[in-house]
């Protein structure tokens, strides 16, 4: 775009009449300074969008770990309750007792498919701020364990609350008759 059309704009959106322009009378360094003037932000500008930033970096943070908190223990609850399903279904395909076997002292809990003779054992740990609330099996053995038959039922129901650091609480509950798992957020009454 010619200069002269430039300088014709921007002294429109000023208000200024620009009909005699004429190249070399200090125009083209007026000409200059005002397309300088239109493309740029100043420093104080850019300092003040930096801190509101910010403020709403500062504000918006502790709702982020809170919200962190909170899905780590519904993926701990989550992954439980699909290996207890997985456990179950094992038991009915294979025909062999399987379960599962809480570690209390290490918020983790490992699960056997096999017969207790010839079993895989496998490990799972908890995600980072979430542990045992409480474990309530009917096993009298001394681990709290939850085992589940070869039809698929549950040997012993109980309820497995965990909970996180900001002290909420998640339920994972097996029904006694059908051995159905699901995840509340109440306890079982």
């Amino acid at each position: 775009m010619p200069a002269a059309a430039l300088l014709s704009l921007s002294c429109k959106k000023r208000g200024i009449n620009s009909v005699n322009y004429m190249p070399g009378k200090g125009y083209d360094r007026i000409l200059k300074k005002v397309i300088r003037q239109e493309h740029a932000f100043t420093l104080v500008e850019l300092l003040c969008v930096l801190v509101l930033l910010g403020m709403i970096t500062a504000i918006a943070m502790p709702a982020l770990q809170d919200l962190s908190q909170k899905r780590n223990l519904d993926i701990a609850a989550r992954t439980l309750a699909t290996d207890m399903r997985r456990c179950q279904q094992a038991a009915i395909t294979t025909g062999r007792a399987h379960y599962i076997e809480f570690l209390l002292y290490h918020d983790q809990y490992h699960y056997r498919i096999g017969d207790g003779i010839n079993a895989n054992r496998e490990r799972v740990k908890f995600p980072e701020g979430v542990s045992y609330q409480s474990i309530k099996t009917a096993d009298t053995s001394g681990i709290p364990r939850l085992t589940f038959s070869v039809d698929g039922a549950p040997g012993n129901v109980g309820t497995v609350a965990l909970k996180n650091k900001a002290g909420d609480s998640i339920y994972v509950i097996i029904t006694p008759a059908t051995g159905r798992v699901r995840i509340s957020e109440k306890p079982v009454e």
